[in-house]
This record gives C-alpha cells, sequence and structure tokens, in this order.
C-alpha cells in the first residue's frame, strides 16, 4: 500500500521534517492518531531509522 493511502502528504511531509525517534514524538505529528500510531508506528520508526 503507497504511503499516501495512509498518511496525506501533509502528515507525510510533517514526518519527514521532524523525524521522530520515538511513538511519543510521533503521535504528535497532526494526523496520527492512536489508531495509525498502533498499527504503523513501529514501521515508520524503522524506515526513519535506515
Amino acid at each position: 500500500m503507497p504511503p499516501y493511502v495512509v498518511f496525506h502528504d501533509s502528515t507525510l511531509s510533517a514526518i519527514a521534517s521532524a523525524r521522530p525517534r520515538d511513538l511519543d514524538a510521533l503521535s504528535a505529528i497532526a494526523g496520527i492518531g492512536a489508531k495509525k500510531l498502533e498499527r504503523y508506528g513501529p514501521a515508520v520508526l524503522e524506515l526513519l531509522r535506515s
């Protein structure tokens, strides 16, 4: 599934700018609610680490 299907472009841009290092920081980004954080958070953080 392409990222833009899960997160809006503005959310993807905010993730790229903030480069959060943990789930708390990721959850502070607009467009990432509890369900998306639970479902996609660990994978997003893993992508940012690589």
